[in-house]
């Protein structure tokens, strides 16, 4: 019976190893939405950043 238990307490440890396994897979952006995030952050936020610092240095140019 101890055997049995025994048995039974290791397949479910491997079940839950299993679930930690997979839970803890990486999930990140796929290579084409890392190259459209790249293209939009160059074409838009880089221009916003520029026009917020012409707009300061316009404000303390007099």
């Amino acid at each position: 019976m101890s055997e049995q238990l025994n048995k039974e307490i290791l397949e479910e440890l491997k079940k839950i190893n299993d679930k930690l396994d997979t839970m803890d897979q990486h999930r990140g952006l796929s290579t084409p939405l890392k190259f459209i995030a790249v293209i939009l952050g160059v074409t838009v936020i880089g221009p916003l950043i520029l026009l917020v610092i012409g707009m300061i240095t316009r404000f303390f140019n007099f």
